[in-house]
């Protein structure tokens, strides 16, 4: 059966291709015959594959406590040689199944979904047998507005990125409630046996093709390499066994309100000017035998920013009072904790090394501090493991994606290739122009066809500015005296 997707899939791909550059959104309905999911529930000793709704609840049954959730997983197309920029997934309120539908009476509602990372089988699964799932990325349902609303563009990025990095270990998606302790609670969404195929669960996924051939370069140094610590404003947590650990957090300490930070720095002499890097990505991992209490936010939020530090520093001298400067150039947003024991990968830092690579007179590493270190109201805090850590596999790891290419040329049999590097990019694009041409207009589309800047062109050179624009495919069409020019952009 999978087999079979794989091959009509894998076709209507090579098609997509041949036809559009770069960049291609392939939008999915998974049917019953094409989607394995299952329901199961602590109560129910039997299979449950044939199911019309993916439920996830804590309710009574015959008058016992029960816990159930809900698993579907697909064949993923190969997507092993192009770069996902976003994938979503949507999820329909199913109006016929036998729990009352998305209900709050018990309280909050709110689910989660997880990467399952072990085979399972929709006829067999069951309570007692089913699969295991990882934290990594773990995306969070929001409690729904009504008993009936449905869940469209979440995005399941992370989840499929890692799915396509871990092949071996994902084989779906595990849906259920973010508590599982109070009952009369729970969602309900059609799975692919509804009838309606119309709210049968999809994905969208877009990526970027025919990316230059890339070398990857991995950096995860050991104790006697590494040079990471943490730091804090109060004495109070100098006596906490912090060297394994790397924290960051505001804390109420009997009154005082207390901030720790974390430094990590990475030799980048490996890496040079000379290589053009087009992706970078930082992994954090969650420390599980440190004993500071993690991550904690408390409902609210421990988000993260990661800025480059521009100082030079030593984790063995290193405390609040000498602490280095950062910049807040180029940086980086980690988004809240969802629960307390998660694992932060492929933080993209692609701006912030080559930051670092290019400038390496003012590039000491990475400070981590939480976004919000005023709001005293609430304690919260995230713990990593160091370099220093026992688990060699938990140490902090940068890897470092580059290639010699520095722009990607799309021919067109219609019109001449305009020039752009880089290409893909991250917002900033340089074009250059046909040097016989005294002037022209230099026309930016996107994907739609909607015309977003309109630029007149003087000289051999120009540089566009689309940070401020979504990312995707952008065309380029340039109209010169002697010169009619076409080319497509892929912003990242």
């Amino acid at each position: 059966m999978f087999k079979r997707l794989r091959l009509l899939l894998s076709t209507f791909l090579i098609l997509i291709i041949t036809f559009v550059f770069a960049q291609d959104t392939l939008t999915v309905t998974l049917g019953s015959n094409e989607l394995k999911d299952a329901y199961i529930n602590m109560v129910n000793e039997e299979p449950d594959g044939s199911n019309e709704s993916l439920i996830a609840a804590v309710w009574t049954y015959f008058g016992e406590f029960g816990i159930g959730r809900s698993l579907f997983g697909f064949e993923l197309i190969d997507l092993s040689d192009v770069m996902v920029i976003e994938a979503r997934l949507n999820l329909y309120h199913s109006s016929i199944s036998g729990h009352i539908g998305h209900s709050t009476l018990g309280g909050d509602n709110s689910g989660m979904i997880f990467r399952i990372t072990e085979p399972w089988i929709e006829d067999s699964v069951t309570w007692a047998n089913q699969p295991k799932t990882t934290n990594t990325n773990a995306i969070v349902i929001p409690a729904p507005e009504t008993s009936t609303s449905h869940f469209e563009n979440i995005d399941i990025t992370p989840i499929i990125q890692d799915m396509i990095r871990y092949p071996e270990k994902s084989d779906g998606f595990m849906i259920k409630l973010k508590s599982e302790d109070t009952l009369y609670r729970s969602l309900v969404f059609a799975s692919s046996n509804h009838p309606d195929h119309n709210i049968h669960p999809s994905i969208v996924i877009t990526y970027v093709t025919e990316l230059p051939l890339e070398s990857s370069t991995k950096l995860q140094p050991d104790g006697e390499t590494g040079n990471d610590a943490s730091i804090f404003s109060s004495e109070s947590f100098t006596n906490r066994n912090t060297d394994h650990s790397l924290v960051s957090l505001a804390w109420d300490m009997d009154g005082e309100w207390a901030l720790g930070r974390s430094y990590i720095d990475f030799d980048l002499s490996q890496i040079d000017s000379e290589h053009t890097i087009t992706y970078a990505d930082l992994s954090l991992f969650h420390d599980p035998v440190s004993d500071m209490q993690g991550h904690v936010n408390n409902g609210e939020s421990n988000e993260l920013v990661i800025s480059k530090v521009v100082n030079d520093w030593n984790e063995d001298d290193l405390s609040w009072n000498n602490q280095p400067d950062v910049s807040d150039i180029n940086q980086v947003q980690v988004t809240s904790s969802n629960i307390s024991n998660q694992d932060y990968l492929n933080i993209d830092v692609t701006q912030l090394v080559i930051d670092m690579v290019n400038n390496p007179e003012a590039a000491f590493g990475f400070s981590i501090r939480l976004a919000d270190e005023i709001t005293q109201n609430y304690n919260r805090n995230v713990v990593f493991a160091s370099s220093n850590h026992e688990d060699e596999t938990l140490h902090p790891k940068l890897v470092i994606y580059t290639t010699n290419a520095a722009s990607i040329t799309v021919p067109n049999k219609n019109k001449e290739v305009l020039t752009v590097y880089p290409n893909p990019g991250y917002g900033t694009f340089n074009v250059e122009f046909p040097v016989n041409d005294k002037e022209g207009e230099l026309t930016v589309s996107d994907n739609s066809g909607k015309v977003i800047k309109v630029f007149s062109i003087e000289n051999v050179s120009h540089i566009i500015d689309l940070s401020s624009y979504p990312n995707g495919v952008y065309h380029l069409n340039y109209k010169g005296e002697t010169s009619i020019l076409h080319n497509k952009l892929v912003k990242l």
